[in-house]
């Protein structure tokens, strides 16, 4: 366990003027998924399959590739603007064009990483087991009771939530579901104003270092207090950072006698939680995606949600492929409250990390399934790929 006084970070609202007219701050009548689109026409696609080629050449692992390596001489100058457009713009832009169906599971592994490089140039890890990749889907090879998996890999709806502790949020959509399945976003400094507005009590529940978030479960829960929301005037910046399947004790945490030493929501919290879904929900849209986008989110400044779905009988289901990505460069500094999960993610392994290209034939159950993703500081068994790229 880890205790902190409960404290208030970060600016008050009053001092954030500046919102009015960010342009992270989009309500849905101003955007569509259509515009944050970058398509990509013939030329530009037989540039990636140059670099694809031209990087295999060199007989270099895959988890290599980076800008040096995989050459995009025209495409590079509008996948720039998409980064700048994804850090300093409206947070999301969609690389559209690249058909998976082309390409081996393998290349549309180093496809993936290759486009992602000139977005950011380190990637995360996903899981204490050092997997740099994660297969969205739920396979129907897989044995596993629904129930006893991660969110991600079921085809249950998902809450609003952001991946904690990840500057940029990047999915390949390889197939999509028969039926449901959309992803949709939402802005949080959109969700942020409008609290302020109308529910002016919760944001400073939402910044107190008061948020019991679980980062482990059996045989020793533990957790770690952090706000959800900080307000950095100085950078001119909204971070909410929440998924509610961390936040208080989680079931299987409790003891026999009832007793948890994880503390629950408290009613103030519970009600913040409640506005902040609300909010969420009034001001979506919708990833229009299709097979082959590769999506990049700025996940610090936006929340995201998923429909539930079902898979065809036959053939391909839903599967979208999960990257954790910073750029060094146009990132900007981590508050030290929301520290603790960027820094398993993106601090120091001695690992070089595992790319498993195509979704583990049989699902190992983690211990600990609470939240919408696998978190990285899970002390878990999760297993969600193998061969590695």
């Amino acid at each position: 366990m880890n205790h902190q006084a409960s404290s208030v970070v970060g600016q008050p609202l009053a001092e954030a003027g500046w919102l009015d007219h960010h342009a992270m701050a989009w309500v849905p009548e101003a955007i569509s998924s259509g515009s944050c689109v970058v398509n990509i026409g013939v030329q530009e696609t037989q540039e990636v399959e140059e670099a694809l080629r031209g990087f295999k050449e060199l007989e270099l692992d895959g988890h290599k590739i980076s800008r040096s390596n995989f050459h995009l001489p025209t495409l590079s100058a509008r996948l720039d603007q998409a980064c700048h457009e994804v850090h300093r713009g409206r947070g999301i832009a969609i690389v559209r064009g690249l058909d998976p169906l082309k390409y081996s599971v393998e290349d549309n592994v180093m496809v993936h990483l290759g486009v992602a490089a000139y977005i950011g140039e380190q990637r995360g890890f996903q899981d204490k087991k050092g997997n740099m990749l994660t297969h969205i889907t739920a396979s129907k090879d897989w044995k596993t009771p629904p129930e006893l998996r991660h969110g991600i890999h079921t085809n249950s709806s998902l809450m609003w939530h952001c991946d904690m502790g990840v500057d940029i949020l990047s999915l390949h959509v390889r197939s999509l579901a028969e039926r449901g399945g959309d992803t949709w976003i939402a802005s949080s400094f959109t969700i942020v104003k409008e609290l302020a507005r109308f529910y002016p009590h919760v944001i400073p529940v939402l910044q107190e270092v008061a948020w019991p978030i679980q980062i482990s479960g059996n045989p020793v829960p533990r957790y770690i207090l952090a706000p959800l929301l900080h307000i950095d005037s100085e950078n001119r910046r909204i971070i909410l950072s929440v998924d509610p399947g961390r936040l208080g004790v989680h079931p299987s945490s409790r003891r026999t006698d009832g007793i948890s030493p994880i503390p629950s929501l408290n009613p103030a919290q519970l009600e913040a939680l409640r506005l902040l879904n609300e909010v969420a929900s009034k001001y979506r849209i919708r990833l229009d995606t299709k097979p082959g986008d590769i999506v990049f989110l700025n996940n610090f400044t936006h929340l995201h949600a998923r429909d539930a779905y079902s898979d065809p009988g036959q053939g391909r289901g839903r599967h979208l492929v999960r990257l954790y990505l910073r750029n060094a460069t146009m990132a900007l500094p981590v508050p030290e409250s929301m520290r603790v999960p960027w820094e398993a993610a993106f601090g120091p392994r001695a690992t070089e990390g595992r790319y498993p290209v195509v979704p583990a034939l049989e699902y190992t159950a983690p211990r600990y399934t609470a939240g919408s993703a696998a978190f990285p500081l899970d002390d878990n068994d999760d297993v969600n790929g193998n061969s590695t790229a």
